[in-house]
């Protein structure tokens, strides 16, 4: 089984919504209060209560900070999340997400990387609430991380610069090739602290998958809106391995003016961004014209790109596209040595027992191309090398 965590953030989300819907969803509070202490910084206080948002129970998690001065940039927030003795992959997250931020931000304020600094995203409480939301991620192990479009809501936000629009620049910057909507409410509902932490942890973005529920979890912001509960769903679910793989998204238009040598260009700059696979089929047109459907498989989030370049390639006026649900065997990679050198071998499973196994292409093309023999030849002793090496763990059982 595989675990899933969905995040709805049908209203949004914040540091401090994510903070709660972790601790909400079975996060001790002192797993992150322990992992925060490891961390040159002093005066900072963690609490947190139950509230009701519209008849919902959430958990509100508030982090209280000294007065501050100016913001911080990369090198002293790199050299306070560096000082601390954060487990590897709660640091690199971290690191992560608030380099995005300080892209951003140098994106939108049109400085060098190096010359930006983060006021309210930089904040003590904002470093508080990353580690604390990648320590809460890490504690909860799951296997992927799905994400629903994201709510930013709408109108303007005051911030340390002056008035903005809704999404906040920065937060927009962010959200380029995500799902997000303004959901048709007012008031910033999207902090860039919380785009942030979402666009990097996701493993991909949709509706919630097919699963078996196990837990579900309410962090509550700090403010109360009348449109509707101001919280952050997190749903913790488990998925039979040989049904992972969850909703995906077909993009198609057809063709009969366009040259071959466009399609395969298309095709390689549609799989370099990130599509799952391109494919043609003949079709009969209008006027009895014979041409080519160009089909596209992709995650969600790789839509708004993907469509781009299926548009502006191909000349197309227009493409259609839809939502499908697909199975994926759980796939395990392993490495053969051959005469030819080594060769990766993809394995599908189904509750642990291989069904199919081949050599990676690549791998099999290059040896062949370098030692000038038919591919085949090299599938075939990669094939006949893994044969072996299953046959030598079976025996050594």
């Amino acid at each position: 089984m595989k675990k899933i965590l969905y995040i709805d953030a049908f209203a949004g989300a914040s540091g401090d919504m994510i903070l709660g819907a972790l601790v909400d969803l079975g996060v001790p509070l002192k797993v992150i209060r322990d992992a925060v202490n490891t961390l040159p910084v002093s005066g900072w206080r963690l609490s947190s209560r139950r509230v009701d948002r519209h008849g919902i129970a959430a958990r509100l998690v508030r982090v209280g900070t000294p007065p501050e001065g100016p913001g911080r940039g990369w090198k002293e927030i790199s050299r306070i999340l560096r000082a601390g003795t954060l487990d590897r992959p709660v640091l690199d997250r971290a690191l992560r997400i608030f380099r995005r931020l300080l892209e951003a931000e140098a994106v939108v304020h049109g400085r060098p990387f190096e010359k930006v600094h983060l006021h309210e995203a930089g904040a003590l409480d904002a470093i508080i609430d990353v580690v604390g939301a990648c320590v809460g991620l890490q504690h909860l192990a799951p296997d992927r991380i799905l994400v629903s479009p994201l709510v930013t809501g709408g109108g303007t936000v005051r911030c340390q610069h002056g008035e903005y629009p809704v999404p906040a620049p920065a937060t927009a910057c962010l959200l380029e090739g995500v799902p997000s909507t303004s959901g048709g409410l007012e008031g910033e509902r999207l902090t860039p602290t919380g785009a942030a932490i979402l666009t990097t942890a996701a493993n991909g973005w949709g509706f919630m998958p097919a699963m078996v529920l196990r837990k579900s979890g309410y962090g509550s912001g700090t403010r109360d809106f009348t449109d509707r509960p101001n919280v952050l769903r997190m749903m913790l679910g488990e998925t039979d391995s040989a049904a992972a793989g969850g909703e995906v998204i077909i993009l198609e238009c057809t063709l009969d003016d366009t040259v071959p040598q466009v399609i395969a260009h298309t095709a390689g700059r549609l799989l370099d961004e990130g599509a799952l696979d391109v494919w043609t089929t003949p079709v009969q047109m209008k006027k009895g014209r014979p041409g080519l459907t160009l089909s596209v498989l992709a995650r969600e989030d790789r839509f708004p790109a993907l469509s781009g370049i299926l548009l502006e390639e191909t000349g197309s006026l227009g493409l259609r596209y839809r939502r499908e649900n697909r199975l994926e065997l759980d796939r395990q990679t392993t490495t053969v040595k051959t005469r030819y050198g080594s060769i990766r071998i993809k394995t599908g499973l189904i509750a642990g027992r291989p069904v199919r196994s081949w050599p990676e292409y690549e791998d099999c093309a290059q040896a062949a191309r370098s030692r000038k023999i038919p591919l085949r030849e090299v599938q075939d002793e990669a094939l006949a090398a893994w044969r072996k090496k299953q046959e030598t763990k079976r025996r050594g059982k």
